[in-house]
């Protein structure tokens, strides 16, 4: 039986805890952002495509906030109003 076949990860255990530290540092962070810093400390650097492999497989995905219209001042008035009355 083999014991391991195929290629190795590039990113380890030890990658991924220094992975799940930059994203905490910047949760705004964008897959260029994590994968540019990620290399700047290492000997072999990652592409995007492994940073972002490694992020799902740690349990990351991308999500992007909605979108939402801002109350206007009358709004406003009439909504303290309301709190103030119930």
């Amino acid at each position: 039986m083999r014991q391991s076949c195929g290629r190795k990860c590039l990113v380890d255990a030890r990658g991924q805890r220094r992975m799940g530290r930059l994203i905490q540092a910047d949760r705004r962070a964008t897959l260029t952002e994590i994968t540019t810093r990620y290399n700047r400390g290492m000997e072999q650097s990652i592409c995007e495509a492994t940073t972002r492999t490694t992020l799902r497989r740690m349990g990351y995905n991308s999500r992007r906030p909605h979108r939402v219209p801002l109350i206007s001042t009358t709004n406003r008035k009439k909504r303290l109003q309301f709190a103030r009355a119930h």
